[in-house]
């Protein structure tokens, strides 16, 4: 049978398909898939907005969490500055903290400009007094008189669960249900008071109810216990929910109470049920809240255009086989030709010939297939001829390269390897791809740390390990590898450099570095104790005010010492156990001396605390003191240890002089230090590096009255 004919007939046969297509789809099953789609939707449209409000509550929390912080940190230090058309004092209540007005009104104020939603924020003391945001709910507690904020839920809920809750209430100024977020706020371990602010419902009904779908369904929002928190006709002063749903629990309305078990669970999902008339109802928790978020649609608003749509399909598929089958008619007559041409084109092609190629046909689609036909096989031609040279730059740079270049997979097996790799493990090609990869390491246990490693980011570079050769000689490399799959297979790509000699120069160099330095300081020692007993003796003025700049001078070497050994130590860092009271001590007796002769006077209570670092520890608080010497020109040095987040901090703090401006934000690079220093500005750079290097991190608080460093290290 001719190819026209077959494709005449195929044609013909296709042409029945989109017939056969519709027919599936107005069947029940697609019908079906159209209205679970359609549920799809509806969840997704309740989901959204549930999200959308769970975000907005997790913010409030936020903003009450940073508000209860900034209170307790501030309490007790307020400049007396009292507005009292904010603040209620309860009829049994003191005005113990009201000094306090000015820092917490900001604070709650602030809460009130960035977020218009927020109609209210106050702070309580457990001492009953009330700052407020707005100076008219003042008035209004006036007129009731007895209001205690100590008794209402927000504070009581607050108290004693001792974290962040939500409340619900009626607002005693305007009479609206109002979600309230509270905070307790401590102040050195002991309760001061709760912070909170209000979210009226009728503010966020507006939102939370706006949810339509093709302009229909209302939501309502519910509590845990199945309590309609907002609906669409919600009012003040108790007033109902419709003349149909008078009831304020689900439990109560039919249809509704099968959604109670769910709801109460915080579980997600879409249910058809029956009210009035048949609803869909799609629920999703609000988790901040403690509640969930329904949303209610008629099923007609679904049932309805999917009936309007099978009637449409109807018509379409009946218009479109039509079509279909006489355009099949025509085109089987002018495309066979064409195609044999491209199939004889195509078979000289597979036999490698890429010189051939097939005619031009016509301006149409078959002849713009011709086209690229041909631009196919020159672009074949060429990719071919790259392939060629990249194979070959390729094997030249990987059997050439000085360095080991490997392949293997993810199990262990080499896949290939060149020249320098055979050279650098001593066994031949053939014994390396017999052997596992995790024969080649020291410590089995490294390979495992290196496939995690690469596994993270696809990729590591320069990833020290200890491999062996064949004759068992240990050498110190670094793999730079990547990873990549291959069908099914796991690969890795790299290449292995042995630092073995330059780790052994490495090492000799610090010995000699350390002998120079002990050396150096023996003789800077005795050195000191002939300028101590000069100084001691001298009578002469003049003399004696040159022996001070060479003490001074001995002191500089003496810390540059210090600040060499700080460099070199700072490359070789392994974080363990150390007793973080004696590395302090140490630091303090270091400079023991000067603090007599300046009459600085250092405090320091003893603790009893291991942090993970290394014997560099007390040079880094060694440091610190000698800046607050040096620059600070104070008369006191506070050290103080306490816990925050997995980290010990060291608190070191002086009464001196404010660190200036124009380095305050550069401290702790390298080279930075204040107008006239004589230092290296080495030192804060070191000890920011070296304190990173434990995992922690410092930071540094400047003012008139103090300059803190804050030394966070990691527990042990």
């Amino acid at each position: 049978m001719k190819l026209r004919i077959k494709l005449l007939v195929l044609l013909l046969l296709i042409s029945l398909l989109p017939l056969l297509s519709f027919s599936e789809l107005l069947s029940q099953r697609s019908m079906k898939e159209i209205k679970e789609k359609t549920e799809d939707g509806i969840m997704n449209l309740t989901k959204a907005k549930a999200e959308e409000y769970n975000k907005v509550f997790k913010t409030m929390e936020e903003e009450i969490n940073v508000a209860a912080e900034e209170i307790g940190e501030t309490w007790n230090k307020g400049n007396g500055n009292i507005n009292y058309s904010h603040i209620w004092i309860a009829p049994n209540g003191s005005e113990a903290g009201i000094e306090n007005f000015a820092n917490v009104f900001t604070i709650i104020h602030g809460i009130c400009a960035r977020h218009p939603e927020v109609s209210l924020a106050y702070f309580g003391t457990k001492n009953g007094v009330l700052f407020l945001s707005d100076s008219r709910v003042v008035e209004k507690l006036k007129e009731i008189g007895t209001f205690d904020h100590r008794v209402r839920k927000w504070y009581v809920e607050a108290e004693r669960s001792r974290k962040n809750v939500w409340t619900e209430y009626i607002d005693v100024n305007t009479g609206e249900v109002t979600l309230s977020n509270s905070q307790p706020v401590y102040n050195n371990g002991g309760l001061i008071g709760v912070v909170s602010l209000d979210l009226p419902l009728p503010t966020i009904k507006d939102d939370i109810l706006d949810i339509k779908f093709q302009g229909e369904g209302y939501a309502i929002l519910v509590d845990k216990n199945g309590n309609i928190i907002v609906h669409p006709d919600y009012t003040a002063g108790n007033r109902t929910w419709e003349e149909s749903f008078p009831e304020e629990n689900i439990v109560n309305i039919s249809g509704l109470s099968s959604l109670y078990k769910y709801i109460r669970n915080g579980s997600q999902g879409i249910k058809k049920i029956e009210m009035t008339a048949p609803y869909y109802a799609a629920y999703y928790p609000l988790h901040e809240i403690n509640g969930s978020l329904v949303f209610l649609l008629p099923e007609k608003v679904v049932s309805e255009p999917i009936k309007k749509m099978q009637n449409l399909l109807w018509f379409v598929a009946i218009s479109m086989s039509i079509i279909v089958m006489a355009a099949a008619i025509f085109f089987s007559l002018s495309i066979t030709k064409p195609v044999e041409k491209l199939k004889k084109a195509t078979g000289e092609i597979a036999k490698g010939n890429l010189d051939h190629t097939v005619d031009v046909f016509p301006k149409d689609e078959i002849g713009e297939l011709a086209r690229n036909f041909n631009d196919m096989v020159i672009k074949l031609r060429k990719l071919t001829k790259s392939l060629e040279e990249s194979e070959k730059k390729y094997k030249d740079i990987f059997d050439y390269s000085i360095d080991a270049v490997y392949i293997s997979n993810e199990r262990g097996k080499l896949l290939d390897i060149n020249k320098a790799g055979e050279e650098l493990f001593g066994y031949s090609r053939k014994e390396l791809m017999n052997m596992d990869v995790t024969n080649l390491y020291v410590n089995r246990e490294d390979r495992e740390r290196f496939k995690k490693e690469i596994e993270k980011r696809g990729y590591v570079k320069n990833f020290e390990v200890k491999l062996k050769r064949k004759d068992g000689k240990e050498m110190d490399c670094l793999l730079s590898s990547v990873m990549f799959k291959k069908g099914d297979e796991i690969i890795y790509q790299g290449m292995i450099k042995d630092i073995t000699p330059l780790k052994e120069a490495r090492k000799e160099l610090e010995i000699y570095n350390s002998l120079l330095r002990h050396d150096i300081s023996n003789r800077l020692q005795i050195a000191f104790g002939i300028v101590e007993l000069i100084k001691d003796e001298e009578k002469d003025d003049e003399l004696k005010e040159l022996i001070e700049k060479a003490f001074d001078n001995l002191l500089s070497i003496k810390n540059l010492l210090m600040k060499l050994r700080m460099i070199s130590k700072s490359y070789e860092i392994t974080p363990k156990k150390i007793d973080l009271d004696k590395a302090i001590k140490e630091s303090i007796e270091y400079h023991t001396d000067i603090l007599k002769e300046k009459k600085i006077n250092v405090h320091y209570e003893e603790n009893k605390i291991k942090v993970m670092a290394d014997e560099m520890l007390s040079n880094i608080f060694s440091n610190i003191i000698e800046n607050a010497i040096k620059h600070g020109k104070c008369k006191n040095i506070y050290i103080e240890v306490r816990e925050e987040n997995g980290y010990y901090v060291v608190d070191i703090k002086n009464d001196g002089k404010e660190i200036p401006e124009e380095i305050k934000d550069k401290l702790f690079k390298m080279g930075v230090k204040g107008k006239g220093s004589s230092g290296s500005g080495l030192g804060l750079h070191l000890v920011k590096k070296i304190v990173e290097r434990y995992g922690g991190r410092i930071e540094v608080k400047s003012n008139k009255k103090e300059t803190a460093f804050s030394i966070y290290l990691p527990k042990v």
